[in-house]
């Protein structure tokens, strides 16, 4: 009966990999370019990038509803 219970083999984790080196940090007009960059990137997309919510979308014209003014009509 030793077959049916021995001990499970352990498992050896290998030692974390060494972390990649960091990189370099931007000059103050490498970051100063990249966010004018970005910004344009941002507003090209315009009105166009915006969620539509239906066939009409957010800037499509109100529906006329008729509604009642005061109570019993």
């Amino acid at each position: 009966m030793g077959g049916l219970f021995r001990a499970p083999k352990p498992v050896i984790v290998p030692p974390p990999a060494a972390p990649p080196p960091a990189a370099p940090t931007p000059t103050p007009e490498q970051a100063g370019q990249q966010a004018v960059a970005e910004s344009r990137t941002r507003a090209a997309r315009g009105l166009e990038g915006t969620i539509a919510t239906s066939d009409r979308g957010l800037l499509g014209p109100l529906p006329t509803i008729a509604r009642k003014s005061l109570l019993g009509e």
